[in-house]
């Protein structure tokens, strides 16, 4: 039975970061670098590389529909669905920057108040949702003629280049704009300001597509901690799990999606990198290992989506025991790998 982990962003992002990883004992993670099959591949998103293991067909995700079917409250039926995530505009210098929610501290209620006033002002355009502080949604009768941008790849970087192209672009920048109008006014973007945090000032729409037709799992038990892993492994069938931890006698094949080191990559926020990837060490790679060794498993797998490469280690149930490999450093693949 194998047990698969995919860690986006397990090689630190900043090449010229001299070792990333340094001082934290990492010793399973090593012994598997040193015994593992290793293969590099040219990078890839997360999005991506869960779409082909749950057989979607290359090409965008339709995240939206995926992202939603992964949330803790049933989908309201009807229509089609776009990601409209609340995000923060800012200048640096000269340039027009865009920050996620994952720093906003946006509260339920400020979501709730925000996405009630959207459906009353913007009920022509379509029907707003608030299915997370900082997950929103907007149901539509029909989805735009657009390319959109995932969010993801817009997140610490200059906007501009990531604008919806397309036949109705004309219409849905118009619509931004009047959003952002109207957010600029909004009395909990006021609030916030006074307590000192940043406005929501404006909206990502992204995430277009028809929903999937019949997925299929890669393994029988998904553990994901993102919702659209969670969302993929719902459309195919399978109850996602949460565990914090590897259950190393599960009695069948796993595939756990760690996101916990992505966020922290994008950000550049190394502290914090480096906390999670010891998490990482010891919630799932140590109790793997020792579930390889004991032979409840017979193949581990990892795969790590990184912005430079991505990483796919294989170690079978007998390659523990290859005793002249030598544990190998995370930092000597980050030092490797231009």
């Amino acid at each position: 039975m194998p047990h698969h982990l995919i860690i986006p962003d397990l090689l630190w992002p900043a090449a010229l970061t001299p070792n990333p990883s340094g001082g934290l004992a990492l010793p399973a993670l090593e012994s598997i670098l040193g015994r593992a099959r290793l293969e590099t591949a040219p990078p890839q998103s997360l999005e991506r590389c869960l779409g082909e293991l749950f057989g979607l067909a290359s090409g965008p995700l339709p995240h939206a529909a995926i992202r939603r079917a992964g949330e803790a409250q049933v989908a309201p039926g009807g229509g089609a669905v776009l990601c409209a995530d609340p995000v923060n505009l800012h200048f640096a210098r000269e340039h027009l920057l865009l920050a996620d929610a994952s720093g906003l501290e946006i509260s339920t209620a400020q979501a709730a108040q925000v996405v009630d006033g959207l459906n009353e002002t913007f009920s022509d355009v379509g029907r707003f949702e608030a299915a997370a502080p900082d997950r929103w949604y907007l149901w539509i009768a029909a989805l735009p003629e657009l390319s959109f941008t995932p969010l993801a790849e817009v997140a610490g970087r200059p906007m501009g280049p990531f604008m919806p192209e397309g036949p109705d672009s004309r219409e849905w920048h118009r619509l931004s704009n009047e959003i952002q109008v109207w957010l600029h006014n909004h009395p909990v973007n006021a609030a916030r300001e006074a307590a000192g945090l940043r406005p929501i000032n404006s909206l990502w729409f992204w995430g277009a597509g028809a929903p999937p037709g019949t997925l299929r799992s890669p393994a029988a038990i998904v553990h994901a901690e993102g919702t659209l892993a969670r969302g993929l492994a719902t459309l195919a069938g399978v109850a996602p799990s949460c565990a914090e931890h590897l259950d190393a006698a599960a009695g069948s094949d796993v595939l756990a999606v760690l996101e916990r080191l992505q966020l922290q990559a994008r950000y550049l926020n190394l502290t914090d990198w480096r906390t999670e990837l010891a998490a990482i060490e010891r919630d799932w790679l140590a109790p793997a290992l020792e579930a390889l060794k004991a032979g409840h498993i017979d193949e581990l797998r990892i795969t790590a989506p990184c912005e430079r490469a991505t990483l796919r280690l294989t170690l079978r149930a007998g390659g523990w025991r290859h005793f002249w490999k030598r544990p190998r450093a995370l930092d000597t693949l980050h030092k490797s790998i231009a």
